[in-house]
């Protein structure tokens, strides 16, 4: 009998010394993760900052999974344009320095999927009337090759007023 109680004992403090083995693990597994997600969030707001500048780190500017960056300055009344749809647009690309290198002289039309990808994405989340600073990531910019005074892998601020579509 006395050897029953004994292994019970035993037993019993080994699943306790398991629990509370797992316990701890889970906590640090917990902590690994909190640390790894703080140091992606901080790496992230290092990027936006190399590329665009103070102004990506405004509150209000949607982030998409793409990286595209939208901040609605003036909120449009009509319907948003669909993908194949004609736009007419005005625009002004500056760089994170404020550099303006590009702008138009009157209002622009094309259609969307067929201008660089990030403002064809942007148009698509703004209304008729509405305008947006568009964030553009190198990706969905100009990429490695630039493009006139846009330099290799350069972040686009992209303003942009929807006139119709």
């Amino acid at each position: 009998m006395k050897s029953i109680i004994i292994l019970l004992v035993v037993i019993g403090s080994m699943g306790g010394g398991l629990w509370w083995f797992a316990d701890q693990r889970n906590a640090q597994i917990a902590e690994d993760r909190a640390a790894a997600e703080l140091a992606a969030a901080e790496q992230l707001r290092d990027d936006r900052l190399a590329l665009y500048g103070e102004e990506a780190l405004a509150e209000d500017i949607e982030w998409t999974p793409t990286g595209l960056g939208i901040q609605h300055l003036v909120a449009g009344t009509g319907p948003k344009p669909l993908a194949g749809g004609y736009v007419t647009f005005n625009y002004r690309v500056r760089l994170k320095d404020g550099e303006e290198v590009q702008h138009t002289e009157k209002p622009t039309e094309a259609r969307i999927g067929q201008m660089i990808p990030g403002v064809s994405a942007g148009l698509m989340q703004v209304g008729r009337g509405g305008k947006a600073l568009l964030f553009i990531p190198p990706k969905l910019g100009y990429g490695k090759s630039g493009y006139g005074p846009i330099g290799a892998d350069a972040g686009l601020l992209f303003e942009v007023e929807l006139l119709d579509r």
